[in-house]
């Protein structure tokens, strides 16, 4: 079933038992991949200025992008979609202040890498090994990332070697709390800098062949505890990048990553009327072909290419039952053949000592391809454009301002359906546009601290599958469906109150229109003889909250830190909810530097159960469900042998929590780690 990683898998074994988590000193960043709209000197605190650095990731042993991002405040990681269907595909996703993955971009050193049909992307498939950082944007995002950061943008910025040759291995092994086997996680990454060219090798192979719930779960109808049902995963990746630098301020590098992964989708387990659903993943494969350069120009200028090539495939089959050996009649597999290509070019100059101008250009081409074995075949294909202007003026060295506004534009190429009985679909060509004007004055009274002022109106365009999907039948098309848009403001404020305590947080209140949400239509006829449903802009959704965040180090053996979030978000559309975050968020830590060799890290991550996930039917007085609230606490120790062997211990869900991000769909009670890596 997983062949296809056998090559991968024997080469990261290989490695291993030549030499065998990485040293927690920082990797260096892959600074072509970064985009960045007011370059401040960057803060020595932990989880500061929304970017999640390599040594958190390894500190707090985030694996996966989603479990990296849940690090940040204001940031929740979620199951749900529209209707609560993300959960079911077994989907780790974000939201960014209430807002999805649609309205926030991924993107991997400045290239979109979310999936160009439906606009998700399965963070869970994405391992962290292979990145320097993890940078987010909230509401105000530079101009210069593209069309359709609505609620901002996630920049996974990859890694970049500075020694003649570099490198670590990993190898690593989960148990369940009956220290049952799980599963492994095997890295290697080497890399070489020679002054006028350099070299990055990263594999990563994470295969989990099951997990246990927690021993409070309750037996349902559709999981009877313990294991739980179809809960296996396996993802491998390779990332390898070669770079010349002939000479102060140029650049020019290739970059190829291969991602292949295979999963399960444990049913619904909850206690509503939703029937489980039988879902496996036999493959999804992600390829991704890219070049970014930079050229200097003069002693003021410089311009920066990025061309790339995306190819996303994917299959799912879905069962009668929980044996996995029949197909439903009325879905058999299918197949998505996607592939996405585009450019961009950006054009830098300082106008003088205090002006700094920035101009952006960008093509994104995105081809959808679908296939059913009962004969159905689609065709979709979108053409993305966008222009944008930045300008930094600076009026002192404390005081910056900072203006942009790009237009963006989306034209649909084709949109082709092929039916079962031959005959095809074709529908009406359409397109949409936007402005997306901001600005942002940021003060820095000391160099530890700065007060900053955002406000920005972004906008979202339709997905592919927003405007054409008929959801297995149960679903109307809305080829003309619009754009959404959203005036997002922020005030905030971060500084040192004494040497040891750092504050910072942010007041936010967004305003969006227009926002895309599925509505029973009340036409009937659609699949399984409900009423058909339809993706409409019918939600004005206001959305404010706060982010709060401390850290206090009282010496150089402790440091203690947290970050809350409360969040409200009202859809003045009132009959429709919103879904998927609750109202308070809360993530603490403490760390020990027992001597020179051992440290101890314990973590807390809490959220309380407002969290709507769904309705039960599609009736508009039908009850909505969420969950209940939780508190994690996690645990390890790093241990230290010498100056290239490192090895660590872990608890997760120390207290063996029943929880879930989205009703019925349970995750991990406690189960436990062992890493060991060999750094050169």
């Amino acid at each position: 079933m997983f062949t296809n990683l056998k090559p991968l898998k024997a080469a990261v074994i290989l490695a291993l038992s030549a030499s065998s988590q990485a040293t927690l000193a920082e990797v260096a960043p892959y600074t072509l991949g970064e985009i960045n709209v007011v370059a401040f000197k960057e803060n020595a605190t932990r989880l500061a200025n929304d970017t999640i650095t390599q040594e958190d990731m390894r500190l707090f042993n985030r694996e996966t992008v989603d479990s990296a991002l849940n690090l940040l405040p204001g940031v929740n990681i979620t199951g749900a979609q529209q209707n609560g269907v993300g959960a079911q595909r077994n989907e780790q996703m974000a939201q960014i202040r209430g807002f999805n993955l649609r309205q926030v971009p991924l993107y991997l050193d400045g290239i979109p890498i979310y999936i160009s049909y439906d606009g998700y992307v399965d963070l869970a498939r994405f391992t962290t090994y292979d990145l320097s950082k993890i940078q987010v944007s909230k509401g105000f995002s530079s101009v210069l990332f593209g069309a359709n950061t609505l609620g901002g943008a996630i920049n996974l910025v990859s890694r970049k070697p500075e020694k003649e040759f570099e490198g670590s291995v990993t190898a690593g092994i989960k148990t369940d709390r009956d220290f049952q086997h799980n599963g492994y996680t095997t890295d290697a990454s080497f890399g070489g800098n020679q002054g006028t060219w350099y070299w990055q090798a990263n594999a990563s192979f994470v295969d989990i062949n099951r997990y246990r719930l927690s021993g409070d779960f309750t037996p349902t109808r559709a999981e009877d505890g313990g294991v739980r049902e179809n809960s296996y995963n396996r993802d491998g990746k390779i990332n390898l990048k070669f770079g010349i630098t002939p000479r102060e301020g140029d650049e020019y590098s290739i970059n190829y990553i291969n991602q292949q992964g295979t999963k399960g989708s444990p049913p619904y387990a909850g206690k509503t009327s939703l029937d489980p659903n039988y879902w496996q993943w036999p493959k999804w494969d992600k390829e991704s072909l890219y070049f970014i350069s930079n050229t200097k120009l003069g002693e003021t200028s410089y311009i920066k290419v990025r061309v790339f090539y995306d190819e996303f495939k994917n299959s799912l089959e879905q069962f009668t039952n929980a044996n996995y050996s029949t197909f439903l009649t009325n879905r058999p597999p299918s197949f998505y053949n996607d592939h996405t290509y585009g450019s961009s070019m950006e054009f830098g100059t300082k106008l003088s000592e205090a002006n700094t101008l920035k101009i952006s250009w960008h093509l994104k081409q995105d081809i959808h391809r679908e296939n059913v074995i009962n004969g159905r075949k689609h065709r979709y294909e979108d053409r993305t454009t966008s222009i944008g202007i930045e300008d930094t003026h600076a009026f002192s060295d404390k005081l910056s301002l900072v203006t942009g506004v790009s237009y963006d534009k989306r034209k649909n190429i084709e949109a082709l359906r092929i039916e079962s009985n031959g005959r095809p679909s074709e529908f009406d060509p359409g397109q949409a546009q936007a402005w997306n004007p901001q600005a942002g004055l940021f003060y820095r009274p000391t160099e530890d601290s700065e007060i900053h002022a955002t406000v920005a109106r972004k906008s979202r365009f339709a997905t592919i599958k927003d405007r054409f999907s008929t959801r297995f039948g149960s679903a109307v098309q809305n080829p003309n469906l619009g754009t959404e848009s959203s005036t997002n403001y922020e005030i905030g404020a971060a500084s040192y109150i004494t040497q040891e305590l750092r504050l910072q947080g942010a007041l936010f209140y967004y305003n969006t229109k227009d926002m895309i949400q599925e509505v029973t239509t009340g036409v009937s006829g659609c699949a399984d003889g409900t009423n058909c449903v339809q993706f409409q802009n019918i939600s004005k959704v206001i959305t404010n909250g706060i982010e709060l965040g401390a850290t206090y180090k009282p010496n150089e053996e402790t440091e203690l830190g947290l970050n809350y979030t409360y969040l409200d978000r009202d859809n003045k559309s009132e009959q429709y909810k919103l879904i998927g975050v609750p109202h308070n968020k809360l993530f603490a830590y403490g760390k020990w530097t027992v001597n020179s060799a051992l440290t101890l890290i314990a973590n807390i991550d809490a959220a309380d159960g407002n969290r709507l996930s769904r309705k039960n039917g599609n009736n508009l007085n039908a009850p909505w469900f969420g969950t209940s609230g939780y508190a994690l606490i996690n645990f390890k120790g790093m241990y230290q042998f010498n100056q290239d062997w490192y090895g660590e211990a872990g608890v997760n869900n120390l207290l063996d929590k029943n929880y879930a991000y989205m009703e019925g769909f349970f995750l991990q009670g406690r189960n436990m780690f062992v890493n060991v890596t060999r750094k050169f």
